[in-house]
């Protein structure tokens, strides 16, 4: 199976999650799911990587 996207999770710097997904729809769904810091102590970083070799990220400060 060939994935076209993949989704990378980071909190504080160390990789939690790596999601290879194949279709646009699924891609986004993933991508709009990552709204808040979830687990991570300072930060968390979502980085998508489409099938050009762009990538976007999202971050976001954990509250203290």
């Amino acid at each position: 199976m060939e994935y076209n996207y993949v989704l990378v999770t980071e909190y504080d710097d160390k990789e939690i999650i790596t999601n290879r997904i194949t279709g646009f729809i699924e891609a986004s769904d993933a991508w709009n799911k990552c709204v808040d810091s979830g687990n991570a102590k300072t930060y968390a970083r979502y980085t998508l990587t489409d099938p050009t070799g762009s990538s976007y990220t999202k971050s976001f400060y954990a509250k203290s």
